[in-house]
C-alpha cells in the first residue's frame, strides 16, 4: 500500500502511515476524527463551594448595610437634629430664669407658671408671686436679719425663724403645734403623710455637695447651694378650703428669703416637687460678685 501523502510503502492491513502518521484506512479516519480535539472545548462550569456563597451574602449584606446608613445621615443633616439635641432643648425650654439685679439672686421656675411682682409692705426688700392657678403658688419674700439675730450664729437665727413661722401660721389659721417638720432622728412627724423631704428623704439634698442634713423639731434643715435653709409644713383653712402651706426660709449672709407656698390639701403632694424645685434653684452672690455663706 502506498501513502498518499508521502508515497511510502505501508503493509496492507496498515491504518496509519509509519513515515508520516496519515491515515491509510477508513478505520483509521474514523479515529483519527474522534481523537481530534476542536479548535474550542466545551468546558462544563465547575460546582461553587459553600464558602462563595456565603461570602456573596456577606458582600451584599454589608452593601446595604452602608445604604442605610448613608440613608439615615443623609436624613439627620436634612432634618438637623436627633433625638438627644431635643431633649435638651426640651428641658431649657420648660424653665424660665428670674433674677434680682439689686439684690443679686437668681431663682428658676416652670415655663407654665407666671411670675409677678408684688407690692413691697412693711421691711420687705422683695416680694415675687409665682402661680401655677390662683390656689397653687409659691411667693417669695426678701428681708435684712436684725444684726442682733445674726450675731448669735445658727441657732440664734432658727429660734428666730421659728417665732416667725408659728407668726405666720396662726395668721393663716393654722396650729403651729401641728407643722410638718422631719424631727431629729429622721422620722416624719406622726400622721402627717408629707413629713419627708424632696424626693422622699428625710431631708433636702445640697445642690452643691449632695449633702443631706436631719432636722432641729420644728424645722426640717437642709442647704440650698451652700446656704442655710429651714423649712415647715402645715395646714389652714383658706376660704372655706383645707389647704396645706410650705414656709421655706434660706439664710444668706445677712439676708433672709421666704417662699412660702400653698395648695389644696388634696392637690399639695403633686406640686410639692415643683416647690422644692423652685427653692432648689436659689442663688445668691454679694455685690462683689463672691458668694457669703452664713456661718454655722
Amino acid at each position: 500500500m502506498i501513502c498518499p501523502e508521502c508515497g511510502s510503502y505501508q503493509p496492507e492491513r496498515a491504518k496509519y502511515c509509519g513515515i508520516c502518521g496519515s491515515a491509510l484506512s477508513q478505520e483509521g479516519l474514523m479515529e483519527s476524527f474522534l481523537g481530534d480535539k476542536t479548535e474550542h472545548d466545551i468546558v462544563l462550569p465547575r460546582r461553587r463551594s459553600i464558602a462563595f456563597y456565603l461570602l456573596l451574602v456577606v458582600i451584599v449584606a454589608a452593601s446595604l448595610a452602608a445604604l442605610a446608613g448613608g440613608g439615615y445621615l443623609v436624613y439627620l443633616l436634612a432634618w438637623g437634629g436627633g433625638g438627644e439635641r431635643q431633649g435638651q432643648t426640651e428641658v431649657l425650654d420648660n424653665t424660665l430664669d428670674y433674677s434680682d439685679q439689686d439684690l443679686g439672686f437668681s431663682i428658676s421656675y416652670p415655663k407654665n407658671w407666671t411670675l409677678a411682682n408684688e407690692v413691697l409692705e412693711n421691711d420687705e426688700l422683695t416680694s415675687l408671686t409665682i402661680a401655677l392657678t390662683s390656689r397653687k403658688s409659691i411667693s417669695l419674700r426678701a428681708f435684712q436679719l436684725d444684726p442682733l439675730v445674726s450675731i448669735g450664729g445658727i441657732e440664734s437665727i432658727e429660734e428666730f425663724l421659728e417665732k416667725d413661722a408659728q407668726k405666720r401660721m396662726r395668721a393663716l389659721g393654722g396650729n403651729p403645734e401641728d407643722a410638718v417638720s422631719t424631727p431629729t432622728g429622721g422620722k416624719p412627724a406622726a400622721g402627717s403623710g408629707y413629713g419627708t423631704g424632696p424626693g422622699g428623704t428625710t431631708g433636702t439634698e445640697d445642690r452643691a455637695s449632695g449633702e443631706e442634713t436631719g432636722g432641729y423639731g420644728f424645722f426640717t434643715s437642709s442647704k440650698v447651694s451652700g446656704f442655710p435653709a429651714f423649712y415647715t409644713e402645715f395646714d389652714a383653712n383658706l376660704m372655706g378650703e383645707e389647704t396645706r402651706y410650705l414656709l421655706f426660709y434660706i439664710v444668706a449672709g445677712d439676708y433672709l428669703f421666704l417662699f412660702q407656698g400653698q395648695a389644696p390639701y388634696g392637690e399639695y403632694k403633686a406640686i410639692r416637687p415643683q416647690f422644692f424645685s423652685i427653692t432648689g434653684s436659689f442663688k445668691w452672690e454679694t455685690g462683689e460678685g463672691g458668694a457669703q455663706e452664713t456661718p454655722l
